[in-house]
């Protein structure tokens, strides 16, 4: 059953333009979203790809407006604090086992 739309609906999407808050606004959102993207073991080029895809709007946006070398100083900052960590399979452990 699919519930229909209900004007006074508290959990209706709303979408809301913000004002430009400048380039360290821009920075501090790319820090955030590289942050969750390296926390779940991606690396510096498939986040750069991420970046340079149109279809990621807000990423997309900030690589146009601030440039592939920002993104990417931003990426290898991110990277530096925290690492990328890599798992790997260990064939002849799951032979072992």
């Amino acid at each position: 059953m699919v519930k229909r739309y209900e004007p006074d609906d508290p959990m209706e999407l709303v979408g809301v333009a913000l004002s430009a808050a400048g380039d360290g606004a821009m920075d501090e959102m790319a820090r955030c979203i590289i942050e969750e993207y390296v926390r779940e073991g991606w690396d510096e080029a498939r986040l750069l790809a991420l970046f340079r895809n149109p279809f990621y709007r807000a990423l997309h946006m900030i690589y146009r407006e601030r440039g592939e070398e920002c993104v990417k100083r931003v990426i290898a900052e991110v990277c530096a604090q925290w690492g990328v960590w890599r798992a790997a399979a260990d064939e002849e452990a799951d032979a072992d086992a």
